[in-house]
């Protein structure tokens, strides 16, 4: 403020001194002026008492002016930069998030970079899978601004992050790229946040190792689909070209005819349109929705939708889980008359045994009939509080495992049934395939869109399938030699089992008991495996053994021994611990005889003293999968 202020008082006394010198001028000028050279000079007297006079009160006055403004110009000096440097800051950090828009940074890691994923082709088998992005809200944590820098800068290669900076061949100057870096340390969650959220990635990755074999038999299955489609690619395209090219000209001429609602679609062409995508969706369904209802004797049902299942398998085998589905709640839900499940009787009985381990007296059983069923319930009902939960679970068992229509079928069999048909049947249908109902009265009758916009989606998506049917039609053989070698990759990963850890011999080479050893391995799969075990970051069905290296070296054979020795104590000045905590330090030496890169992340300020102890003697083990591969 006070700068602003000596300025306006110097430029407002610039403009009063040369307003009185024009004045000046304007008054002097009289008839012809005598040239200077023949006029009369100035007489010493003048010179020496007026003139002279004001020149010194002039000088005084400015003297006066430079001797307060100066000062005061100084003293907010240092407020004026600091407020520049506010002010530039706070535009970078608007110009970073602007960049991470604009290149949708966060479609891969996340909203607000919490972590997410990405589609991409793994390298050993060429199947596309949806590959593991770290999150971005914790990362100063693990890397110190330079070295957040240099991944931004040149990504990482093999995987789906692409250098952004010029230097490594983005679009992206230096500049941009510290804006970047300036946007997300305000997005970064407090320590706390970061510190708090281990638990939940160590139980998430051991639960991933719990159900690896599911896991594995659906990749197989997704990519047995996309063999599948690739061999009735042909077929789907003669199906589909004249339907699309039928609906494009409808579109074209939409605007022709009568238009009830005054959307630009005619009457005739809504209705059209409307048929078009009913015989399209119909063309992809393989097998229609069932409801089965528990109240109307129709096992019948069922039995023809498992063998109408069978029959499409071969050539919808995405299908086959729900297939498998449907075959277990005929199995478990058969009911004999006045009887319950098998499904309904093992949950009365586990409910039996968690009361009696309460102290809670029930009627002993088998709880196989409504009657057994409902006498453990009034028992339950009878120790009051205490069991309440249990009494209820125990009357929704017995809901769910009778037969109300007596066709030999349990009430939730029939529930499974009926949504397992609806899943398979909307699995066979194309995402770009979509039915709609345009109504001629109602300009926005889909979905409160405009319909005018529903037309030219549902055409758009029709034409785009087609293109593409044509063009795998077009390169079938090549298409189906990667694709096949991705599912035998798939089927031999499936028998390898190269993910599995046993965590047995794990707690054995580690001389601790299985839950710390197990712990061990969440945390080294939630924190190190990413870059230490190849494969990891595409998922399951495509990670090698535990510490096989990836982006980061191969963890066998003693290494950590090698490179930071035995154990040494106190724990916290450890080599290998050290290193943990600090992570690699760019032209800084590590361990016995590392130089740092600057490219392994820290984690001492989101893993405890206790963890970094843990994983550290888990390194130094040598038997990371448990099985001494």
């Amino acid at each position: 403020m006070t700068t602003n202020l000596i300025t306006v008082l110097a430029v407002g006394a610039g403009i009063t001194w040369l307003a009185v010198v024009l004045v000046s001028a304007f008054r002097n000028r009289g008839g012809e002026e005598i040239p200077p050279n023949l006029q009369p000079g100035i007489t010493d007297q003048v010179l020496e008492t007026r003139r002279l006079e004001k020149g010194q009160k002039a000088a005084i006055a400015f003297s006066a002016f430079l001797a307060i403004s100066l000062p005061l110009y100084f003293l907010s000096e240092p407020a004026r930069q600091q407020g520049f440097v506010e002010q530039f800051a706070e535009e970078s950090i608007t110009r970073g998030e602007h960049i991470v828009t604009e290149f949708k940074c966060f479609n891969c890691h996340g909203p607000l970079g919490v972590g997410g994923a990405v589609a991409y082709v793994e390298k050993r088998s060429g199947v596309t899978v949806s590959w593991i992005a770290p999150s971005l809200n914790d990362v100063l944590y693990r890397y110190d601004e330079s070295e957040l820098n240099f991944w931004i800068t040149f990504g990482r290669g093999n995987t789906p992050m692409p250098p952004w900076g010029l230097a490594g061949g983005g679009p992206l100057n230096e500049a941009e790229v510290v804006d970047i870096i300036n946007y997300l340390k305000t997005i970064q969650v407090s320590q706390a946040d970061a510190v708090n959220k281990v638990p939940d990635p160590v139980t998430t990755e051991l639960n991933k190792l719990a159900g690896a074999e599911q896991t594995i038999a659906e990749a197989i299955v997704e990519q047995s689909q996309v063999v599948a489609n690739i061999r009735s690619a042909p077929d789907h395209a003669a199906f589909l070209a004249p339907i699309s090219e039928e609906a494009t000209a409808v579109l074209d001429t939409a605007a022709e005819g009568i238009d009830t609602d005054g959307d630009g679609i005619s009457d005739a062409a809504e209705v059209e349109l409307s048929a078009l995508s009913v015989r399209a969706w119909e063309g992809f369904t393989v097998i229609s929705p069932v409801e089965m209802d528990p109240a109307i004797a129709d096992a019948n049902k069922a039995e023809a939708v498992v063998a109408n299942l069978e029959a499409v398998l071969s050539t919808n085998p995405i299908v086959g889980p729900n297939l498998d589905a449907m075959r277990g709640a005929l199995e478990s839900g058969k009911v004999e008359p006045g009887g319950l499940s098998p499904a309904a009787t093992a949950t009365l009985s586990d409910l039996a045994d968690q009361a009696t381990s309460s102290g809670i007296s029930v009627p002993p059983g088998p709880y196989d009939t409504e009657e057994s069923g409902q006498g453990l319930v009034a028992s339950l009902q009878q120790a009051g509080d205490t069991a309440a939960k249990l009494a209820s679970d125990a009357a929704k068992a017995i809901e769910d495992g009778s037969d109300p229509d007596g066709d030999g079928l349990s009430t939730a069999a029939e529930a499974t049934i009926t949504n397992q048909v609806a899943d398979a049947s909307s699995k066979t249908i194309p995402p770009r395939i979509i039915r709609i109902s345009l109504d001629p009265t109602n300009p926005q009758s889909a979905g409160g869109e405009a319909d005018a916009k529903t037309a030219k989606d549902f055409v758009a998506g029709l034409n785009s399938l087609e293109t593409s049917l044509s063009v795998t039609s077009k390169n079938q053989a090549k298409l189906l030699e990667s694709e096949l070698a991705g599912l035998k990759f798939l089927e031999d990963a499936a028998k390898a089992k190269s993910y599995l850890v046993d965590i047995a011999g794990v707690a054995e080479a580690m001389g601790v008991d299985e839950a710390t050893a197990s712990r061990a391995v969440g945390l080294f799969n939630a924190n190190c495996a990413r870059c230490h075990t190849a494969g990891f970051s595409a998922g399951l069905p495509f990670t090698q053994v535990a510490g096989s290296g990836g982006f980061g070296p191969a963890l066998w054979d003693g290494r950590p021994l090698v490179q930071f020795g035995e154990l040494t104590e106190p724990a916290k000045d450890d080599l290998l611990i050290q290193f943990l905590i600090r992570g690699s330090e760019a032209q800084k030496p590590y361990g016995l005889n590392g130089f740092g890169s600057g490219r392994m992340p820290a984690f001492g300020a989101i893993l405890s003293l206790d963890d970094l102890e843990l994983l550290a003697a888990y390194l130094r083990a040598g038997n990371l999968d448990g099985r001494g591969q």
